[in-house]
């Protein structure tokens, strides 16, 4: 929706799906979710590039008539609802996206968390799961009905804190100069932090994309170390520091039916 040279843009989406596996674990059952985020900003957004950039949804949207471009700020929200004990993991997730974008391209930025700040950031302020994200991400249309992205992007998944313990886990303690939790079972070891680059082409028939990068326990304690220690002052997440950096990739597509009417 465009007011002169102003637009606000709203999404709402929706996926419902058969799981396999999910967080690393294998887990079948049905899975579902859903997001909604509103952005705000300046251009007639017409082109639509970048826009539906929803988790959930792997199609990217665009008009290639469009020639008004957007630069804008958003906030919103999402969740995921989970089979079997990977429902533990259900939190609810803030986002914040910016998205600035001319006829033909768009860089855009978006970052997740589940913490809680006001009515903006409406995480469940539970600090554990699917804690943090951050996508880095560009956009090009390349013909009436193709277009590429790409990007790099940053996830960090841990297991819950055992409240019921005292935080002296000697792991990750710095020599036990950190308070540090103990986790709950049965994913007291679910921890990730993977560092991936991707990239996704799209034509009027089909999509395909593929991500590569790695999964590093020393950088995941890094990042939450520098964020606990200091800006929240929370114990710790035992994270193995030790562990060796795994290599991971994955590929995937799908294809594409439309519909064409002449009036």
């Amino acid at each position: 929706m465009s007011y002169g040279d102003t637009a606000i843009e709203s999404v709402l989406s929706f996926s419902v799906g058969q799981l396999l596996k999910k967080h690393t674990v294998q887990q079948s059952g049905l899975f579902y979710g859903y997001e909604f985020y509103t952005l705000a900003g300046i251009g007639k957004n017409s082109n639509l590039l970048g826009a539906g950039l929803a988790d959930q949804s792997t199609v990217l949207t665009f008009n290639p008539d469009g020639e008004g471009g957007f630069n804008g700020i958003g906030f919103g929200f999402q969740k995921e609802y989970l089979p079997g004990d990977l429902s533990h993991f259900n939190q609810k997730r803030g986002k914040i996206m910016l998205r600035f974008s001319n006829a033909q391209h768009s860089f855009d930025v978006a970052f997740m968390n589940d913490f809680k700040f006001g009515r903006l950031f409406n995480g469940d302020g539970t600090d554990f799961g699917n804690t943090g994200t951050l996508i880095i991400g560009y956009t090009e249309i390349l013909s009436s009905n193709s277009s590429f992205r790409s990007g790099i992007a940053l996830e960090l998944f841990t297991p819950k804190p055992d409240y019921a313990r005292t935080p002296n886990n000697p792991t990750n303690s710095d020599d036990g100069r950190k308070n540090v939790w103990y986790t709950e079972t049965p994913y007291a070891s679910l921890f990730y932090a993977n560092l991936y680059a991707f990239g996704q082409y799209q034509d009027g028939d089909y999509n395909a994309f593929a991500k590569a990068g790695f999964n590093s326990q020393k950088l995941g304690a890094y990042i939450q170390n520098l964020l606990h220690d200091g800006i929240g002052l929370n114990p710790r997440f035992p994270w193995d520091v030790t562990a060796k950096d795994k290599i991971f990739t994955e590929v995937g597509g799908s294809l594409i039916t439309t519909e064409r009417y002449d009036n």
